[in-house]
Order: C-alpha cells, then structure tokens, then sequence
C-alpha cells in the first residue's frame, strides 16, 4: 500500500480549530477540540483521496504521527 506524508496546517480562531491539507486543494477540516480537529482531518483526507465507487477499494488512513505547531495567544485545551 502506498502511503504519502502530508502537510496540515492547523488554526485557532474564536475558540475552535480548522486545518487545511498543504498537498490536497481543497482539502479542509474543523474542530472544537485537537483531537476532534484530527478526527476529521483523517475523515477529510479519507474522502478527497477515495477512488470513485466501484474503481478499487476504499482508502485506509492511518495517523503515523503528528506534530502540531500552533500560534496562539491562549494555551491549547484539553479534549
């Protein structure tokens, strides 16, 4: 299985999180918690990435790991 190494942007704005996918146009997800912002960045990048139905099987993503550099004025909050 091929397996690519993205890039995510992630922001903070009023209270919540939303992240866009560098190599993925198009490619976004939102938050109110970090760990619901990755849920639906693996969720995103699933759905820009399946083939149309009946071409192959689903894509499977798996978070390798994460490295989360953000600038904010307030401190993270925990899920």
């Amino acid at each position: 299985m091929r397996q690519l190494a993205l890039h995510v942007d992630v922001h903070h704005e009023d209270g919540s999180y939303w992240a866009e996918v560098r190599e993925l146009p198009g490619c976004f997800a939102s938050g109110d918690t970090v760990a619901e912002l990755i849920e639906s960045v693996e969720e995103a990048v699933a759905l820009y990435l399946a083939p149309p139905e009946g071409e192959a099987p689903p894509v499977s993503i798996e978070l390798a790991g994460f490295d989360l550099s953000l600038e904010s004025e307030q401190p993270l909050q925990a899920a």
